[in-house]
This record gives structure tokens, C-alpha cells and sequence, in this order.
């Protein structure tokens, strides 16, 4: 296994060094297909042995040229260049007809109307384009300064208008091969000075010497990648990610031990492109191959395993920016899970091929959307299997006014799938059939109310449930002291077993009175029928309550209510509420500290001599020790005692007398602009009548900095015990991030243990380095 480890490292080091091979196809059919390549011309090495004659053409290229000069005598053979019928144009705009040519190069600037004409296309069209270039790298400069947008466009010498003068630099070019010619002498001397400025600018992108690939490459990219280029644009090219990941697990407990070791590869390699323009149809292409070797020793026991996975997703966005915009989609993933418990190791490969579409209608102020989805899956582990076919179909549709909105929405899910366990002979078989619709209304009746309202259907067809809700909601403000809630709901739902129907409505108000008084009152009618649930329920209550402010740093509270509620059905009877509640809170400049104490009671009597007794007292207190530094303290009290009549016969009873106490430190400081510090360390106290005794001290601390702008280092660390399982846990979590330009490096480790009186002590380790480059 090792020899395969290492044979797959140098394979793909020497893949990651020539991922320029893919380039290679990309910029020469991209640039093919654009139409702004000449043929490469062939460089020869210049001898300054040779005669004048034979170097001054490759020396003296003409860099920008007006066609035939009738007002300059004929100029000297020497100054000819290899390109003599088409040259390089900065197209600024074309018109159909020429007095709108005319026009725009008049409005031009000046230092631009000298160089510019106009030129008459193939096509009949009038463009107006300055100068004539044989470099395209110059070209390209010149446009980049230019004030005015332009396109770099090919120009045919035989069309262009008489009469033009040449630039200055021409000028000078003809000046200095006059004087080479008088003295031949001179000439390696002239050669030397001109050469530098000249030769920089003869590399242009079309003579870039290419790097050399083998035949072998050559002809696999012609075959898979050139033709793609031919018919289609670029538009993002080829992207990808290669990923190596070495993972060591390692259990332990007194009753057995396990290490799994792992190398797992990822390939993955998209393209993305359009046909024709990106509105009309947009594409991806994308595939990924993952291997993982795994080896795993249990007692004297060792396995050896080898999963090969391969994946694809191609998507065609056609229309996207168009009022109809379709998206049809392809895909398959699959992906090695391990999962470790404490009684064993489990695998399982997941396989998963999925295909479908997703598109909306566009129309004035509304949108319709659809999509459907259909997957086949498998998965296959040691002591589990499943295979499931899945089928999703959805619509929706919303409109929107000035004051109102509405949305529908339909889901429909169909789902067919077996699980078998091996281990214990068992298999578990489902086909369900699922439906979800769900319309809102949203409705801003005036400035001071808005109507809000929902209807959602659900069912089953494996658990035969049906069900039917509808609510209505209305929101009424009439004044800045009263508000006003109303709401009404329905609901039905069917099974097998019952059949059951909810009516409620329900009123709340609130009224303020003054800063200091506020006044409630509330309302719900209930009623209820089907199997077993014959009931109607009226309660009705009012609360009043009271805030004061003392002074700036001590404030009251309190309030009292009463409530009646009569029942009828299954159970008649009546019975009624009576609560009080109250508090006060209290800031402290020393520590920057606040102290809240609060407390409330209740009663409750009925005809059945039902009766429920609650109390609950709390306490909170929090401090700044430091400016980093936060104490938290509270104390929680809770009692009840309650016992209510049964159809059937007789109360049920229950009791509660339940403390709570809760004190934790809080730490949290920035660490310059490179790092953070966070941590806690506390202890949680529980009592209870009806339950034992419960102690649970915890700490914890999580740290990131960035050590360099490429490197940083996480570390988290939890700790806590609890002593109603008489449990000791404790997890370490760290790990470094680093990047080199676009290689990233991880490492990662984790600490689990456990300590249980019953089972002993659990140690599990878990070290990952994962090394990818996404390219």
C-alpha cells in the first residue's frame, strides 16, 4: 500500500506541474476562434555578420503605416513589411450611413482625428478606425491609453483612402536606415541602438514561443478539448481541484482496539462555456474521480480495502436573463462515510445520480417558478444497505401589489426505498407519497391594521395522515395606547386511528394607560370534535401591570390577573385563575453590574376539585470583573403542585420542586487584528424532589490567529463532567491552515475521551493532513 501511496504522489506532482498543458489547447483554440491570429511568423537569428541588405527588414518594422502616400515619393524596398494586404485597426464605431461616419469623426479629439478614417466593410457598413499597426502588442498599449472605447479589428490596405501622412515615427525610422545605407560601417553601431527599442515590442502574443508538449498531449487535447473550442465560447475555461488526504483514526476502551489508516484522492476538473452568447445557453461540464485505500486493524484482525468513485454534474442555463429562463441539470455524486461508535467501526459508500430541471416565468409584478428532480441512490456499508428512488416535483407562484401579496406553493415528494441490516436479519420497506401546499395572503388594509392569513394541506401516504390548517390573523393599531390582536385557525386531520377537528379564535388587547400602567385582556374559544375529543373551552382574563423608575438605577415591577375558563364535553366543569408577579432591578456602577430579583404565584380551583398550586422565584446578577472579564450568576426556583380530574376516573397527580444554580466567568479578548480568545469555566447545580441530585462543571476555551497573512492555528478545547452518569468528558480539537499562492495545506487533530464508571475509559484520536489546489 505504501508503494501505491508513493506512486500516486510523484504522478500527480508531475500533474500538478503541468496543468499549463490544458492552457495550452485553451489559448490557441480560444484565439482561433476569435479571429485575431495571423499566422505565427517563423524567427530567425540575426547575425550581425551579415550584410545590411538582409538585416534592415527585420530591424526596421514599419510600426505604423499609411497606404500609399501619393503626396512622399516611393519609398526604399528596404522599408516593406511581410504583412502587405491586411494590418491592425482600432475600430472606434461603424455606421450605415457615411455622413454618420463623416459626423463621429468630427466630433472626435484631435490628437485622435489625425490618425482616423473611414473605411467601408465587406458588409457595406461605414467604420470609422484609427491607424494602421503591424504589432499587436503595440496595438494593444495604445487602446488601453485611449479615451475611447474601441475594438482591435483586421483592415485591408487596398481599402484604405489616399493621402494620409506617416507619423512621426515612421519618420524617424526612414531618417536612420538613410544613414545606415550611406555608411555601411556604422551599421552594427545603428543595429545596437535601435534594436532595444524595437525588439521588446516585435514579441507579440502571436510569437510567444510556446512551451513544448509532447505529441502524445498534443493529440488527446485535440481530440477532446480543441473541438469543444471550435463550436463553442469560453467563458470561464477550466477550473478544478486536486486534494490528497491522509487520515489516522485510532479507539480505544477496555474492551477493544481499532486503527483505521486512509489515503484518500480527489480529482475533480469543470469547464464552463456558452454557445453563441451566455443569454442564449450557458454550460458546465464537470466530472471528479475519488480512490481512498484504507486499512483497518480490529484485535488480529486487518482489513484492506479500495474504493474507486467517479462523478459528474453537467448544467445548461438556456435563456438565464430572458423572461423564461430554463435549467436542466445532471449529476452523480459518491462519497466513502465512516462512522465510529463505541462498540465498532461502520463503512458506507454512498452512490447518488440525480437529473432534472428548475426554470421560472417572469411576468409584471409576479413570478411562477417549477422544477423537477429525480435521483436513484445506493448505499453499502458492513452492517447496512439501502437503496431508494426518489422523485420531487414543485410550482409556486407570487404576485405582488402595492398593498397586498400572495404566494402559492406545491410540493410534492415520492419516495420508494428498502433498508436492510445484515446483522440482525431485519429490513425495513417504505413508499410514501408526499404533498405540501401552502398559500400566504398578506394584506396592508390601512396605515393602522394589516391582514395576514396561511391555508397549508399536508399527507402521507405510508402514515395515511391527512391534514388541513387554516389561520386568519388581524392586526389593528388604532392609537399609540391601544392594540389589538385577532386570530382565528382551523384544523383538520385524518389517520387511520382518529379523525379530529379544531376550531379557536383568539382576542388579545393591550391598552396603556399612563408610562406606568398597562392593562391586558385576552380571550380563546376552543372547540374540538372527533375521536375522543369532544370538548368546547372558553377562557377569558385580565392582567394588569405596573413599572416604575425610581431613579436612573433602580427600577420596580409588578402585576396581578384573573381568569375564568368553563369546559364542556368529555369533562364539565368550570374553574378560574388567580396570579400575582412582581421584581425589582438594580444597576451598580462599581463593576458595571446588574441585579434582577423576580418572583410570581398562581392558583387554580375548579368544580372537579381540580386544583394546581405554582411558585417560581429567580435570580440574576452579572458583573464586569475586567474589561475582559464577565462574571454570570443566577438562581432559579420552581414548585408546583397539581392534580386534575380524568374522564375516566380519578386525578393525576404531579409535583415539582426543582433548584437550580448556574455561576460561569466569561473571557473574551481580541488579540491584536490577528487573533481571538474566547472562553468559559462555570458550574451548573441541580436539585429536585423527584429527581437526584445533579453537578455539572464545564470549561472550555477556543482560540484562532492568523500568524501570518497564509498561516493560522485554531485550537479548541472542551471540558465538563457530569455526575448524574458519573461521565467525565473531555475534547481537543487543533489544527493549522497554510497557503502557498494556490496550494493550501491542513492539518487537523482530534482528542476524544470518556470516562464512565460502567465502561471504562474511551480514547479516540484522529489526525487528518489534507494538501489540495484548486487551479
Amino acid at each position: 500500500m505504501k508503494k501505491r501511496y508513493l506512486i500516486t504522489a510523484l504522478i500527480t506532482g508531475v500533474a500538478l506541474t503541468n496543468v499549463s498543458t490544458l492552457n495550452y489547447f485553451a489559448i490557441s483554440a480560444s484565439a482561433s476562434s476569435q479571429g485575431y491570429f495571423s499566422e505565427r511568423s517563423k524567427k530567425t537569428k540575426r547575425d550581425k555578420s551579415e550584410s545590411p541588405e538582409k538585416v534592415l527588414p527585420d530591424i526596421y518594422r514599419v510600426r505604423v503605416l499609411i497606404a500609399q502616400n501619393t503626396a512622399q515619393p516611393k519609398r526604399e524596398e528596404v522599408f516593406k513589411t511581410e504583412k502587405e494586404k491586411f494590418f491592425y485597426s482600432l475600430q472606434l464605431g461603424s455606421f450605415k450611413k457615411k455622413e454618420n461616419a463623416e459626423k463621429f469623426l468630427k466630433k472626435l479629439p484631435e490628437e485622435l482625428r489625425d490618425g482616423a478614417f473611414i473605411y467601408k466593410t465587406d458588409k457595406g457598413f461605414y467604420a470609422v478606425r484609427y491607424g494602421l499597426f503591424d504589432n499587436y502588442n503595440l496595438l494593444r498599449e495604445i487602446q488601453d491609453k485611449l479615451p475611447i472605447s474601441s475594438i482591435i479589428v483586421k483592415t485591408d490596405i487596398t481599402k484604405v483612402a489616399k493621402g494620409k501622412q506617416l507619423v512621426a515615427e515612421e519618420k524617424r525610422v526612414v531618417e536612420k536606415a538613410k544613414k545606415v545605407e550611406e555608411k555601411k560601417e556604422e551599421v552594427i553601431m545603428e543595429e545596437e541602438k535601435v534594436m532595444p527599442e524595437f525588439e521588446e515590442e516585435e514579441i507579440s502574443l502571436f510569437e510567444e514561443e510556446k512551451p513544448r508538449i509532447p505529441l502524445y498531449k498534443k493529440i488527446i487535447g485535440a481530440v477532446f478539448f480543441v473541438p469543444a473550442y471550435m463550436l463553442t465560447h469560453k467563458q470561464r475555461g477550466f477550473w478544478g481541484k486536486v486534494e490528497f488526504t491522509y487520515k489516522m483514526e485510532n479507539y480505544k476502551d477496555p474492551y477493544r482496539k481499532t486503527t483505521r489508516k486512509s489515503f484518500r484522492q480527489y480529482y475533480e476538473l469543470n469547464y464552463e462555456g456558452y454557445i453563441y452568447s451566455p443569454r442564449l445557453l450557458s454550460y458546465r461540464l464537470g466530472g471528479n474521480f475519488v480512490r481512498e485505500d484504507s486499512t483497518q486493524k480490529t484485535g488480529g484482525s486487518k482489513t484492506d480495502s479500495t474504493s474507486k468513485l467517479i462523478g459528474y454534474d453537467v448544467e445548461f442555463n438556456i435563456l438565464r436573463n430572458s423572461k423564461f429562463p430554463i435549467n436542466l441539470f445532471a449529476r452523480r455524486t459518491q462519497s466513502p462515510l465512516w462512522y465510529t461508535y463505541y462498540d465498532r467501526t461502520s463503512y458506507i459508500e454512498r452512490k447518488t445520480d440525480a437529473y432534472g430541471l428548475f426554470g421560472s416565468v417572469r411576468l409584471i409584478n409576479s413570478n411562477v417558478n417549477y422544477s423537477y428532480r429525480k435521483s436513484k441512490s445506493k448505499s453499502t456499508g458492513i452492517d447496512f444497505s439501502e437503496d431508494r428512488k426518489s422523485e420531487e416535483f414543485s410550482l409556486s407562484y407570487g404576485k405582488n401589489w402595492i398593498n397586498k401579496a400572495l404566494n402559492i406553493a406545491f410540493k410534492k415528494n415520492i419516495d420508494d426505498y428498502i433498508q436492510r441490516y445484515p446483522n440482525i436479519s431485519s429490513y425495513r420497506k417504505v413508499k410514501q407519497d408526499i404533498n405540501n401546499f401552502n398559500m400566504d395572503y398578506r394584506w396592508k388594509v390601512s396605515k393602522k391594521s394589516n391582514l395576514n392569513s396561511n391555508l397549508r394541506y399536508y399527507s402521507n401516504s405510508y402514515s395515511d395522515i391527512k391534514n388541513l390548517t387554516g389561520n386568519v390573523n388581524y392586526m389593528w393599531n388604532p392609537s399609540e395606547r391601544l392594540t389589538a390582536n385577532f386570530g382565528f385557525s382551523a384544523t383538520r386531520s385524518e389517520s387511520r386511528d382518529f379523525q379530529l377537528t379544531f376550531f379557536s379564535f383568539n382576542e388579545n388587547m393591550a391598552y396603556m394607560i399612563n408610562e406606568n400602567w398597562n392593562l391586558n385582556h385576552n380571550l380563546i374559544l376552543f372547540t374540538s370534535s372527533g375521536t375522543n375529543a369532544d370538548q368546547k373551552l372558553l377562557n377569558t382574563g385580565v392582567n394588569i401591570a405596573y413599572n416604575k423608575y425610581l431613579s436612573e438605577t433602580f427600577s420596580v415591577f409588578g402585576g396581578t390577573g384573573l381568569s375564568g375558563q368553563i369546559e364542556s364535553g368529555n369533562i364539565n366543569r368550570v374553574g378560574g385563575t388567580v396570579s400575582v408577579n412582581g421584581g425589582i432591578n438594580k444597576r451598580f456602577s462599581f463593576l458595571d453590574s446588574d441585579f434582577t430579583l423576580s418572583g410570581s404565584a398562581s392558583e387554580y380551583n375548579s368544580s372537579k376539585n381540580d386544583k394546581s398550586t405554582t411558585y417560581n422565584i429567580s435570580e440574576r446578577f452579572n458583573a464586569y470583573l475586567l474589561n475582559n472579564l464577565r462574571f454570570e450568576h443566577s438562581i432559579n426556583y420552581y414548585y408546583q403542585d397539581s392534580k386534575y380530574y380524568r374522564p375516566s376516573g380519578g386525578f393525576s397527580e404531579t409535583n415539582y420542586d426543582n433548584l437550580e444554580i448556574s455561576n460561569a466567568l466569561r473571557y473574551r479578548k481580541l488579540l491584536g487584528w490577528k487573533g481571538r480568545l474566547s472562553s468559559v469555566i462555570g458550574m451548573k447545580y441541580y436539585y429536585g424532589k423527584n429527581r437526584p441530585e445533579r453537578i455539572y462543571p464545564y470549561a472550555n476555551m477556543n482560540l484562532s490567529y492568523k500568524i501570518t497573512r497564509r498561516l493560522l492555528y485554531k485550537l479548541s478545547l472542551d471540558v465538563h463532567r457530569d455526575s448524574y452518569y458519573n461521565t467525565n468528558y473531555a475534547t481537543l480539537t487543533t489544527g493549522i491552515d497554510y497557503r502557498i499562492r494556490s496550494l493550501f495545506f491542513k492539518w487537523d487533530f482530534q482528542y476524544f475521551y470518556e470516562n464512565n464508571k460502567n465502561y471504562g475509559e474511551r480514547h479516540n484520536y484522529i489526525t487528518q493532513f489534507k494538501v489540495y489546489r484548486v487551479f
